[in-house]
């Protein structure tokens, strides 16, 4: 039964990914129809989450009829013919033949197979995989001066029977003699484990779970687009005219996000759904996180420089390569969204004397809980205002791509890095797998590029040159990364998406 569910599903997703087709992103139209805010559970009673605010309706222009009935045929699918079967056996110790079976020569036909980092062989190395890939967010320094990794946040939500708690604290040392860290410390429901100890291996691989499970389910779904995503797009509608100019400038990174956001909400937190078969968590567990994370959520965590800040890091003493490659692209959004303004406004002044942008400012602070009146500034200026539409911009394809398609190469290797640790020490079974790779699979689905020609959006002939000049930076700054060597991890301008719908 398992090879025909396994070829069933994967033929399915085969035919997703296949006839996934970047959208063509209309100009504004005019709002008929005001969009409420609602709690999630008002609209997916079978997501008791209150403390996320949705769309009470899909507005009609992105309204997907296709993608929306492709995604209630998959939950129809899901419930006659799970892709979950109980019993079956772990997958291989071979991490090469457990994805070969998971990931066939169909699959890779449509997206090349990952490859492994660098940072997990031949032993890992956190303390590499804390400065350089997508995990590089979670590194932070105390008071005290001590680096660390912390998802003891991911303690006391409940857990599939049989498996380990994924909270995790990992303390780093910096290498003597260098700008580099070096774990030297674990604390987990195994206790306060350091190098050489009996379960210093299965530490690590307990700390790699919980900051992909916090990354995957907490920073990207919940506070990427449930908690700022979602706001970001009904405070735009609702507030800007079509015919407001940053309306036009906000239109590629916010249009189409609550018919994507309601259909992976239903595909990944619905009972069934993709985080409780993958994860450590029950459905109910997933929402109780949900719930109790919301408000931790912070726009200022989207911004490269104002992160680096909240988190202590130290570039002094430290080498953070992630963070300058994030920092390069953001100065480019930045210089385009500061250019753009000034062709519209003269002073602060101006900014704050236009009454359907306090509006939109008013609502995201009511709907953002955490860093929008930090990133605007007092008082109101073109750069503090420039601050948080770069922020808007970055998060919605910088951020999106490093916390979604950036795993690729990272969360499909579980023999280091797994979604589930069993306390009896067994692999994970055939179907999680199967399950996680798929998901990561359909998270790379071709969608609209940021090097895109944006300049059809744009209200007038100054607007349109303002598009134009963006790509051009964007692509002077790929020509930069084509020709500079590939020391690690990189996420560069060809990879982002114009916003974060699948």
């Amino acid at each position: 039964m398992w090879r025909w569910r396994r070829a069933f599903w994967n033929f399915f997703m085969e035919f997703k990914f296949r006839h996934a087709k970047p959208m063509v992103i209309p100009a504004p139209m005019i709002q008929i129809r005001p969009i409420v805010p609602v709690p999630l559970a008002s609209q997916f009673p079978r997501i008791p989450i209150t403390g996320v605010m949705v769309a009470d309706h899909i507005p009609g222009d992105e309204a997907q009829l296709p993608a929306r009935l492709f995604c209630r045929l998959q939950l129809a699918l899901d419930r006659v013919f799970s892709p979950m079967q109980v019993g079956l056996v772990p997958i291989d110790a071979d991490p090469e033949v457990a994805l070969a079976l998971a990931y066939p020569a169909s699959h890779r036909r449509s997206f090349p197979a990952p490859t492994r980092p660098t940072g997990f062989d031949p032993v890992p190395d956190l303390g590499r995989l804390a400065v350089d890939g997508p995990y590089s967010c979670y590194v932070e320094r105390s008071a005290a001066g001590v680096y660390k990794w912390d998802v003891s946040a991911l303690e006391g939500f409940e857990i599939h029977p049989g498996l380990r708690s994924p909270a995790a604290v990992v303390e780093f040392a910096l290498e003597a003699g260098s700008r580099s860290l070096r774990a030297t410390r674990i604390d987990s429901e195994l206790g306060s484990c350091t190098p050489g100890d009996h379960d210093w291996e299965l530490a690590q691989r307990l700390a790699l779970c919980g900051v992909t499970t916090h990354l995957s389910l907490v920073r990207h779904f919940n506070w990427l687009h449930l908690m700022s995503g979602g706001p970001l797009s009904f405070t735009t509608r609702n507030c800007l005219l079509a015919t407001h100019p940053l309306r036009r400038l906000l239109q590629p990174h916010v249009y189409a996000t609550h018919s994507s956001n309601h259909m992976v909400t239903l595909d990944q937190m619905a009972p069934g759904g993709d985080f409780e078969n993958i994860f450590s968590f029950t459905h109910a567990g997933v929402c109780d996180l949900f719930q109790q994370s919301c408000a931790d959520s912070d726009l200022r965590r989207f911004n490269p420089n104002f992160d680096v800040r909240l988190r202590g890091v130290d570039a002094s003493e430290l080498d953070l390569p992630a963070h300058e490659n994030f920092r390069a692209i953001f100065d480019v959004i930045r210089a385009h969204v500061e250019r753009y303004l000034r062709l519209y406004y003269d002073s602060g002044e101006a900014i704050a004397a236009d009454e359907q942008l306090a509006a939109w400012l008013e609502s995201l602070e009511a709907y953002i809980p955490h860093g929008v009146a930090e990133l605007v500034g007092a008082p109101f200026t073109i750069s503090g205002a420039s601050e948080l539409l770069a922020t808007l911009v970055y998060f919605t394809t910088v951020e999106h791509e490093v916390l979604g398609s950036g795993v690729w190469n990272y969360q499909l290797w579980p023999d280091v890095q797994p979604p589930r640790v069993y306390a009896s020490g067994q692999r994970i079974p055939l179907d999680v797998y199967a399950r996680l790779v798929n998901a990561n699979f359909t998270l790379n689905v071709r969608r609209t590029p940021l090097m895109s020609d944006f300049s059809s959006l744009a209200l007038d002939v100054r607007g349109a040159q303002a598009f134009r000049t963006f790509h051009e930076d964007l692509t002077r700054l790929q020509a930069a990364m084509d020709g500079a060597p590939t020391t690690g991890w990189r996420i560069e301008p060809r990879m982002l998406k114009a916003n974060i719908n699948a």
